[in-house]
């Protein structure tokens, strides 16, 4: 499966949860029918999984059912992206045959590379961490096995990964394993001319990054401070914004929208649409401002056709990239990034 292929599939199996006790079994196996022994099973950016057994075999209990993605991966093997239906309580998804991994993430350049790793990889850091990554002392664990690639045809910084890549977060007290999918860095190139010397620079523009991860507590009983920690990272994140845009909450959670700098009535440009199994969230502006706690400001730029987003009562929105969010929440990188299951029975309490 090609990478925007995976990606493709990962936008559209995005979903809605019920309420229900499930138990989701399998058997995972190699294209000859040998078991696959500690292949990774988890539902995309959770904390929700398991390995298989010495025969490939799985069992995957759930208080709730949710429709994300489930993630079916081992190293050498191209991942298997899977639909659960939760239509009962125990689920058989049959043996699941892994294909050898093909590696198409790296393409044929015409051009030549002109930057230093040390130089991507500075700004990869920034961009896919996040700028505070060292304060929250975030770090990827394995970071030879990040392909960067300077393009200057297009002024575009690219990245991508042949495994997933090992990310601890001392601040959080999370480890996440992050298959990349996709990295695109976009710049604006500046020529001008100092000292007589014609030079160039080049200013950070937007970016976007996409792919699948699964968390894991960093230890067994996680103290009080990284709880703390957790509830200060979520309070104005983008995930605690589309909850509460899609429970019709914005205001109670302390939310004020703006449009041409001047308030407008909360819901006046963001059009509210209850379905079956997620909401529609029609946006009625190419742009507006919104405002956390009267302190945190950001902005959310309609990216992409259609105006259209769908969010499922964990907070995950869809498509992804229809989206540019800026300010504050465009600061939010992996090294803020939470459990998609992370505080949702107490947010539907409130």
């Amino acid at each position: 499966m090609t990478n925007k292929k995976l990606l493709f599939f990962l936008l559209l199996f995005k979903g809605i949860f019920i309420y229900a006790q499930h138990s989701i079994r399998g058997v995972i196996v190699d294209e000859s029918q040998q078991p696959i022994e500690s292949a990774n099973i988890y539902f995309d950016g959770t904390t929700f999984g398991t390995v298989t057994n010495s025969q490939g075999e799985f069992t995957l209990q759930l208080s709730k059912a949710i429709q994300a993605p489930l993630i079916i991966s081992s190293l050498g093997y191209t991942s298997e992206i899977k639909k659960i239906s939760f239509e009962t309580s125990s689920i058989n998804i049959g043996v699941i045959a892994l294909k050898e991994g093909v590696n198409d993430l790296e393409e044929v350049y015409l051009e030549n590379d002109p930057w230093p790793r040390k130089r991507k990889l500075k700004y990869f850091r920034k961009w896919f961490l996040g700028a505070d990554y060292k304060d929250k002392k975030t770090k990827i664990l394995n970071e030879e096995e990040v392909l960067l690639r300077f393009i200057p045809s297009s002024n575009t910084l690219v990245a991508s990964s042949k495994i997933p890549l090992k990310i601890k977060n001392k601040h959080l007290s999370y480890l996440i394993a992050y298959d990349l999918v996709e990295f695109e860095l976009q710049f604006k190139k500046v020529i001008f001319t100092k000292d007589g010397k014609r030079q160039t620079h080049y200013n950070e523009y937007s970016s976007f990054y996409a792919g699948t991860s699964f968390f894991k507590e960093l230890k067994e009983n996680t103290r009080t401070k990284f709880l703390e920690r957790r509830e200060k990272a979520y309070e104005g994140s983008i995930l605690h914004f589309m909850r509460s845009l899609a429970s019709k909450k914005l205001e109670e959670n302390k939310y004020k929208i703006f449009h041409k700098r001047f308030q407008v009535p909360t819901y006046q440009f963001l059009k509210v649409v209850e379905g079956k199994n997620r909401v529609a969230i029609d946006f009625l502006s190419p742009k507006i401002i919104v405002l956390y706690d009267d302190f945190e400001q950001s902005f959310i730029q309609i990216n992409k056709n259609p105006t259209t987003i769908y969010i499922d009562a964990y907070g995950n929105f869809s498509p992804i990239n229809s989206l540019y969010f800026g300010g504050d929440m465009g600061k939010q990188k992996i090294s803020s990034l939470l459990p998609l299951n992370y505080k949702i029975n107490s947010f539907e309490d409130e």
